[in-house]
């Protein structure tokens, strides 16, 4: 018999594409093949998210549209984030489920295709890649200490854990050698790495610049009370390191962030960015909000406007409060309404668009590098080291006569000459 071939379905961030690399290296070790389309898999598994409410619906609606397949015989397995929370919820309301995991749990996942083609226990390997885009994400730790009152991940994940230094160089270099040529750390508090073993994120991020070749490295998720000098200083002389600060401060008033079990307010927020900008003035800032907490009233929601034209920002993602059950939030009186949620959303979204373009203009007629991630026709598709993929814009170079599209630009550093520009994308052409 044939090994079964595996499509996995990844939901929700970053981190949750790591654990399903790691899944898909686990497979591969038992010979067991991944595939990209769901008429070719034998299996279908599910990486869900449950963190906000439209996250959980999404994972949902994905198993539910994936149930159908059961029909042609495919299996549908399903783990991640929602599966640890709503499992025995999931088995009762969603039965063509055949079998179900929780967090951290791709080598049992692994063990029941084991079972399957009655092979040896596997062991660990390193992690390969499953897709031929030039980036890689790195997990550098798992779970958190924070104690965000709207927040369910520490339930779901549990305390935080940062991962061996060592094995994460091992992996950086590997996917390296692979050819990657950018390389995201990410983790639920990517900031606090190192405070359980006695290192830190720089010492890390220093080790990883020294790999030979010629990569990127790009930080998210850094929680603003942890960002120091030592950080700062990391980010500003290791050359491969992106100045690139992803910083999700959620809100900018002091009592709404109290209610999110957060620190800071406005003013510190803002010392904080123009501490990072003495030191790196060419440096990006990204950042996230939480529209309509409990008690978010409209002077509140104000305040935070004009933060964010004081600040500004280059990238801004905002996410309407999502009342989880079993978080400190969801007991909290005074909600915030759908309807005035996506009218704040939109009014914030407004402001960063005009922000956003202004930025954009000033990089006309400027040429910088640019990393390739995908050709269409007559056109490449690549990124800034302002961009992260994914969350930022993109550069869209058109091709004209003689240019073509060979491998040594796909998946590489090309430089590139800014020609137009609009709120979020950038157009150019390559450099002569």
């Amino acid at each position: 018999m044939s090994a079964p071939a595996a499509l996995i379905v990844t939901l929700g961030c970053p981190k949750n594409k790591v654990d399903s690399e790691n899944l898909e290296s686990l497979l591969h070790k038992q010979g067991i093949q991944t595939v990209s389309s769901v008429k070719d898999a034998s299996f279908v598994i599910i990486n869900t998210c449950g963190f906000i409410e439209s996250a959980k619906q999404e994972s949902i609606n994905e198993i539910l549209s994936l149930t159908a397949e059961k029909a042609s015989g495919k299996k549908i397995l399903v783990f991640g984030c929602l599966a640890q929370r709503y499992k025995y919820e999931l088995m009762a309301e969603i039965p063509e489920i055949d079998a179900i995991w929780g967090v951290g749990k791709e080598e049992e996942i692994a063990g029941y295709f084991k079972e399957i083609l009655a092979k040896e226990r596997l062991t660990k390997e390193k992690p390969r890649n499953i897709s031929r885009l030039p980036y890689a994400y790195l997990k550098a730790a798992e779970g958190c200490n924070r104690k965000c009152s709207f927040c369910v991940i520490p339930s779901i994940r549990g305390g935080f854990r940062s991962f061996p230094t060592e094995e994460i160089v091992q992996k950086a270099k590997a996917q390296t050698e692979a050819g990657k040529k950018e390389l995201i750390f990410v983790a639920q508090d990517l900031t606090s790495y190192g405070s359980d073993t006695g290192s830190s994120l720089s010492d890390l991020i220093r080790k990883v610049a020294a790999l030979s070749g010629d990569f990127w490295i790009r930080l998210l998720y850094l929680y603003p009370a942890s960002i120091n000098d030592e950080l700062i200083a990391c980010v500003r002389d290791e050359e491969k390191v992106l100045k690139y600060f992803d910083i999700p401060f959620q809100h900018s008033e002091g009592r709404i962030l109290k209610a999110m079990g957060r620190s800071g307010d406005s003013g510190q927020h803002l010392k904080l960015i123009e501490k990072i900008r003495s030191e790196i003035p060419d440096a990006v800032f990204r950042t996230t909000f939480i529209v309509g907490h409990p008690g978010e009233t409209y002077r509140d929601f104000s305040a935070l406007m004009s933060f964010v034209n004081e600040a500004q920002f280059d990238h801004v993602g905002v996410f309407s409060y999502s009342d989880e059950e079993g978080t400190r939030s969801f007991n909290m009186a005074k909600k915030v309404s759908e309807k005035t949620m996506k009218k704040r959303i939109d009014d914030i979204m407004m402001l960063q668009a005009k922000i956003s373009y202004e930025k954009n203009l000033k990089l006309i007629g400027g040429t910088y590098p640019t990393l390739i991630d995908e050709a269409g026709e007559g056109i490449l598709i690549g990124r800034l080291q302002r961009h992260a993929p994914e969350i930022d814009g993109n550069v869209i170079i058109e091709l004209h006569g003689s240019e073509k599209v060979d491998t040594d630009i796909l998946s590489n550093f090309i430089n590139v000459t800014i020609t137009d520009a609009s709120e979020y994308d950038l157009m150019g052409k390559i450099h002569d």
